[in-house]
């Protein structure tokens, strides 16, 4: 099978082509820029792809690397993947998911254009962010998206032009929407990453033992990335899939606890203290997905535990700090 992965070089993107790579797809893995600049992948599996640059925001860019490739599944990744990011930037959020992905879709419609015969599957990497707010818990592929905040916003169309080139242009497109994610090498933006790269610093002796935090009350739903990347592949390979899929634990956690864990994993003590630039107004109390759509049709299952992840994830930042190397994405 031939893959093409948009944003290849990014934090799922990277784990992902690892996990294609493994099962003997060949690989094609755009980027803004060449050289690609991966912190996650060995040179093997850098070596082992073939990487190409398209702009995601350049529809004959991109029309002229399917058209080349016309690979037999499309994994698009590349966009905004922050929720803190969107907010500072709403409009560049909007642009490259909602935009990006209608410029993709678009580009596969002419080149099946130019060639009938070509049908590829196109797995659009969405988020539970797009629910919004709902008072029934855990939130199914059925319940409508109601997004509260600029990214939910911007994935909630993404999906939605998704679905609308599969009705207009009979694509075969479908979504995954992820909920949080965690692993090695994740950039600095991300909770986790950000109090491990605070505490290693503090663990080092070179800041005082003071930790900025946000509301640590919140509940989240977290998934290894190496299990959702699992995930990913098992749905582009169904042959009669649903079209959109949770990919999530089905089991909430507070930032506190994940803060525990990588305080129980560095052996330091800290102040916390709560900032208030680090508080979202728009937070639900609590966010938690239902994977069973995703079991029944696939068997997939997170095998790795959130807490071993979360340690993990302070290692890497540790080494990374002390070996001065780049701390994401």
């Amino acid at each position: 099978m031939s893959v093409l992965v948009t944003g290849g070089d990014g934090f799922v993107g990277q784990y992902l082509l690892r996990e294609l790579l493994a099962t003997g797809a060949d690989v094609v893995a755009s980027v803004q820029r060449l050289p690609p600049r991966p912190s996650i992948l060995e040179r093997p599996e850098v070596d082992a792809a073939t990487w190409k640059q398209a702009e995601i925001m350049d529809a004959d860019t991109l029309f002229r690397l399917v058209a080349s490739e016309r690979p037999d599944l499309i994994v698009h990744l590349a966009g905004f993947s922050s929720g803190a990011l969107a907010r500072r930037a709403p409009g560049e959020a909007f642009s490259l998911n909602a935009e990006g992905t209608l410029n993709l879709c678009a580009a596969v419609g002419r080149v099946r254009e130019e060639y009938p015969d070509y049908s590829p599957r196109i797995l659009v990497m969405g988020s539970g962010d797009a629910y919004g707010s709902h008072t029934q818990e855990p939130l199914s592929e059925e319940m409508p998206l109601r997004p509260n905040s600029p990214y939910g916003l911007s994935k909630a169309c993404q999906e939605q032009v998704a679905h609308a080139f599969r009705r207009s242009h009979q694509l075969d497109t479908l979504v995954a929407r992820s909920f949080n994610l965690v692993g090695p090498g994740q950039a600095p933006h991300f909770a986790v990453t950000d109090f491990s790269l605070q505490v290693a610093a503090i663990a080092a002796g070179e800041v005082e033992p003071v930790l900025e935090v946000g509301n640590l009350d919140v509940e989240r739903d977290f998934t290894d990335v190496r299990d959702a990347v699992r995930g990913l592949r098992v749905i582009s390979e169904l042959d009669t899939p649903s079209r959109a899929y949770n990919v999530c634990s089905g089991r909430p956690v507070s930032i506190r606890q994940l803060l525990e864990w990588i305080l129980a994993e560095a052996g330091v003590e800290v102040e916390i203290r709560v900032v208030g630039e680090r508080v979202r107004a728009e937070e639900s109390p609590r966010i938690v997905g239902d994977p069973r759509l995703l079991e029944r049709d696939t068997g997939w299952k997170p095998r790795r535990d959130l807490e071993d992840s979360v340690r993990g994830v302070y290692r890497w930042a540790r080494a990374a700090r002390e070996q001065g190397g780049r701390t994401g994405p």
